[in-house]
């Protein structure tokens, strides 16, 4: 009886050790692996008899194969005998194992690439941005092909949804009502715009009616309207109310078109920055009104997150205003689609690390 045990890199270089050494008709006794190497047991003769050699052979690298093909397609030189069905069976079944094995180390590895490693394009910064709270919709757009779009196209086509850009009515509005829910900052805004009408260009005189009574602001816008329809029609004069909820806008609206049906109206929504998705998508009614326009104030607190402008976005209001620094006389600035595309590119930039 004869009984070796040979080591290699892989199984293929042992079984061709073994073929030579012990023939054909050789039986494997065992299969392990041991430091890395496959460590093969085969003997002649029955394997229930076999005694462990002293020393195992070790197979250097010069005798590796390409792979279990290379072992299956050979060609058997003239002395060598077919592999009997055992052994042949054994390898099949090795070889569909390695595999297997192969193709999940495969697929772990395609896993564990981030994704900021894999070059920018469509799908990847859609999901980044998906992962952000921005609907894959949102930011779709046929101007751009998959091999050049990127984050810096996706935060342009989403500034673009999110951004109010000049706006005719609004330019041409005589009197614009300010709302938003308490602590939204609509005294300190009222001030901001009035200083902003008054500064610009070409300047505005800006009359601030008074908010607490709703009936008494009507009188006064009436009485005012009355005086200065010239001036007004002229674009030369305009007035500013705040509502204290938002609730009376269309009882406001509607006792307002009674008096002065052609007085051209702005609304102003006021909402600070630094709420939540679930917040905003709950508290902040849908637009409705083609003129009524978003204003963000308290910015000089907080800064305005992706969640934020995508919660805008599906709800259709459009940024007109950012507002920020507590004092009147500045900090009111339109929104612009450049400036909102650069941050939302940082903020993005960031997360990718």
């Amino acid at each position: 009886m004869v009984e070796i045990t040979v080591k290699a890199a892989d199984s293929a270089s042992a079984m061709e050790e073994i073929e030579k050494r012990l023939g054909a008709d050789a039986m494997i006794v065992s299969t392990n692996r041991v430091d890395g190497q496959i460590e093969i047991v085969a003997t002649n003769d029955d394997p229930s008899k076999y005694q462990k050699t002293s020393e195992p052979l070790v197979l250097d690298k010069n005798y590796r194969i390409k792979g279990f093909s290379d072992v299956l397609n050979s060609k058997l030189s003239g002395d060598d005998k077919p592999l009997n069905n055992g052994i042949s069976k054994n390898h099949n079944q090795i070889v569909q194992n390695a595999e297997n094995i192969k193709s999940e180390i495969d697929r772990l590895v395609e896993l564990s690439i981030p994704s900021n490693e894999i070059m920018p394009n469509e799908p990847t910064v859609a999901k980044l941005f998906q992962m952000s709270g921005i609907k894959k919709s949102i930011i779709e757009n046929t101007e751009y092909s998959d091999s050049v779009f990127s984050v810096k196209d996706a935060s342009k086509i989403l500034a673009k949804s999110f951004i109010n850009g000049k706006c005719d009515h609004f330019e041409s509005s005589s009197l614009f009502l300010v709302t938003g829910n308490e602590g939204s900052g609509k005294t300190l805004f009222t001030k901001k715009l009035k200083t902003l009408f008054e500064n610009q260009s070409d300047p505005k005189l800006c009359t601030i009616f008074e908010q607490f009574n709703v009936k008494k602001s009507l009188t006064e816008i009436k009485s005012w309207f009355s005086k200065n329809g010239s001036k007004i029609s002229e674009k030369k004069e305009v007035g500013i109310i705040e509502l204290s909820n938002i609730e009376n806008i269309d009882d406001f609206l509607l006792n307002l078109s009674k008096q002065e049906s052609d007085i051209k109206i702005s609304i102003i929504n006021l909402m600070p920055v630094g709420n939540s998705y679930e917040y905003l998508m709950k508290n902040m009614p849908q637009k409705r009104f083609e003129n009524e326009y978003l204003a963000l104030t308290k910015l000089d607190l907080c800064d305005l997150s992706i969640v934020e402008i995508a919660a805008f976005v599906e709800l259709n209001h459009k940024c007109m205003f950012f507002s920020g620094v507590r004092s009147s006389e500045e900090g009111l600035y339109f929104a612009k689609v450049g400036e909102t595309a650069d941050h939302i590119v940082q903020t993005m930039e960031s997360r990718m690390g």
